[in-house]
């Protein structure tokens, strides 16, 4: 296992290894329907957050947001290899810290098995897969202007 240091998190969307991420997008429970072209579209328009061991990506995710009052958190997964290591709490965590997302309050997912992961981050549920994040400070921090 290889230490948890060599592990670099990233929001520049140019580094996302698109080759890669729609290999296990095309294949999840949650995309397997998303077309290659789609999973292209949706990451340019969405903030992406990726994790990256000696220079090859081992994990993704993106948010798709307003950038004001609402986001939603999509897409996020670790290759098998690289998991139990924190690093899906690293990558959303990136993208709560993303400077366009800093005045963000509502923020959503849907997961069917990975609660426990975003419990972490002060995600509560709303049902059996909806879950949400309240961030009371987002209102009172100042626009990025």
């Amino acid at each position: 296992m290889e230490d948890q240091s060599l592990i670099e998190i990233t929001c520049d969307r140019h580094r996302v290894d698109l080759d890669y991420c729609y290999g296990f997008i095309k294949d999840s429970y949650w995309a397997m329907n998303r077309s290659r072209g789609e999973f292209e579209t949706s990451v340019e328009k969405s903030v992406c957050a990726s994790a990256f061991c000696d220079g090859r990506q081992v994990g993704f995710a993106r948010v798709v947001s307003d950038n004001i009052s609402v986001a939603y958190i999509a897409d996020v997964f670790v290759d098998e290899a690289y998991r139990r290591r924190g690093i899906a709490v690293k990558l959303v965590s990136a993208l709560h810290d993303h400077p366009g997302m800093r005045r963000v309050r509502r923020w959503l997912l849907a997961t069917r098995d990975m609660h426990p992961v975003y419990r972490k981050l002060g995600y509560v549920a709303l049902d059996d897969k909806v879950m949400m994040r309240l961030d009371e400070n987002a209102a009172t921090r100042p626009p990025l202007r």
